[in-house]
């Protein structure tokens, strides 16, 4: 069995899989460089600069052969490894091994009557087949254990499959993801931007299309960021819960004005009741901020809606929105949310005599595994801009692959030259961060030799990492702090 979560993505894989254009596949293919366009991923075969991105093993060296396959699950198969390779992860040999085994197996038995392509049946269908192939041979079916790597594996290469196929808006899919898609809006650093949303969340079909209609022009206006997406999606989904079972029909929500406001009283005092279903706080109620969010962003999302209505039922086909007026637009009245709470510090600030501990075992981050430390020269790095610099983790995460910039127009050198690092105590260069919080606030700090030398370490620790890991000589978005 698999968990709800995996369902879920089965289940979205499945509505997108009858909207994939056939023809897309040669488009796929032409993106693959010919030296990966391998009837066998092996050792002897995979070119150098790719093969850090494959599990080293037996089956690494043996090989993993496609050339049993169809045509166009042949290149499929062959587009999902470098895909996956392209979005920085990793290839599972072994699994990847086993799966196409199996779909040999399966088409074998089908004896012409198995699809060409995997698109061809449901992840759910193959799951099957697989299973009737193993229990037909060996008279037993497949351990769990292995059928669920098989499904996991599947899953994903379809994901990425139907991704890449669908011909139809972007915004109109289920699950947005910037990672796989490239033609969701987001901003040049999005912190939140390696995070998935899920629309199928909610139920209603006439709800559902106007979120993502108006999360869609919020990130093409950049009137919304991405985290907002995430916060948005969270209080629609909780809306749509609570309109179950209450008979609205549309968008209008109600058919008398003075309704409406009722109504959403109603879902005020719905929120202020319900109680934390999972985290620490379980069986408490929502914290204030929570009811704040939750109801300001339905109310945000309803003003939005009756401001640009025409707009809406036009995109959407979906005259309800017409219906909307004067009382859609607002629904609280003053001080009749939850104000926003100041923010407690406690835990998120770093005192003197903790800072001095830390800094006291800074090496153990970075000493290899072998020697007792935790290898991870990362954390280190990170750590130390934090105490040198004092800005967010968060900003040192996102800073610019060379976030480096001279002291002054003047400077004749540039950042990290001999020249520019000679004076260990003196300032040397600017460091530009990411200000994601005050629009139009100073960006850049002046930083010493030491901040340079070790953005400098980090640089080529990227490069190693990259070069290691399948994608030599790319240049990362970020600094680059891979995990």
């Amino acid at each position: 069995m698999t968990g709800g979560r995996d369902e879920a993505t089965i289940d979205w894989v499945e509505a997108a899989r009858v909207r994939c254009d056939p023809q897309a596949l040669e488009d796929l293919w032409a993106a693959v460089p010919e030296p990966m366009r391998l009837a066998c991923f092996a050792e002897s075969s995979v070119p150098p600069e790719y093969a850090g991105a494959f599990c080293h093993d037996g089956t690494w060296r043996a090989g993993v052969d496609l050339s049993q396959l169809p045509e166009p699950m042949r290149r499929e198969v062959a587009w999902c490894v470098f895909r996956i390779i392209e979005l920085g992860g990793k290839i599972p040999t072994p699994g990847l091994s086993m799966l196409v085994r199996r779909l040999v197996e399966v088409i074998a038995d089908r004896a012409g009557q198995a699809p060409a392509s995997l698109l061809g049946l449901p992840v759910r269908d193959w799951c099957q087949q697989i299973q009737r192939a193993v229990h037909r041979r060996r008279g037993r079916l497949p351990a769990v254990t292995t059928m669920k790597n098989i499904r996991c594996l599947l899953t994903r290469m379809m994901r990425l499959l139907v991704t890449a196929s669908d011909t139809g808006p972007w915004w109109q899919r289920d699950r947005w993801n910037p990672v796989e898609d490239n033609r969701i809006p987001l901003r040049e650093h999005e912190p939140m931007g390696r995070y998935s949303v899920r629309f199928d969340r909610i139920g209603t079909r006439w709800l559902r299309c106007g979120l993502q209609w108006h999360c869609k022009v919020g990130l093409e206006t950049g009137s919304l960021s991405w985290s907002t997406v995430h916060r948005r999606i969270v209080a629609v989904v909780e809306f749509d819960g609570f309109l179950g079972g209450r008979g609205v029909e549309g968008p209008w929500l109600v058919d008398h004005a003075a309704g409406t406001r009722a109504l959403m009283l109603e879902f005020l005092g719905h929120l202020r009741a319900r109680p934390v279903t999972r985290g620490r706080r379980t069986g408490q109620r929502l914290s204030p901020e929570s009811v704040q969010h939750r109801a300001s962003d339905v109310e945000q999302f309803y003003l939005f809606m009756t401001d640009n209505k025409d707009a809406a039922a036009a995109a959407l086909a979906e005259p309800g929105w017409l219906r909307l007026g004067p009382e859609h637009a607002s629904f609280y009245r003053r001080g009749e949310l939850p104000g926003k709470p100041r923010p407690r510090l406690d835990g998120q600030v770093i005192d003197d005599d903790a800072m001095t501990r830390i800094m006291g075992g800074l090496d153990l981050l970075g000493a290899a595994v072998g020697d007792g430390g935790f290898g991870d020269e990362q954390a280190m790095r990170i750590t130390m801009l934090v105490a040198l610099l004092g800005r967010r983790v968060s900003e040192i995460c996102l800073l610019d692959r060379d976030p480096l910039l001279p002291l002054s127009p003047t400077t004749p050198s540039s950042p990290g030259d001999p020249a520019a690092d000679g004076d260990e105590q003196g300032l040397v260069a600017k460091l530009r961060y990411q200000q994601t919080k005050i629009d139009g606030a100073p960006d850049t700090i002046p930083v010493h030799a030491e901040v340079v030398a070790i953005i400098r370490e980090q640089q080529q620790w990227a490069q190693r990492f990259l070069a290691e890991h399948g994608a030599p000589g790319r240049t990362p978005n970020t600094c680059s702090w891979p995990r």
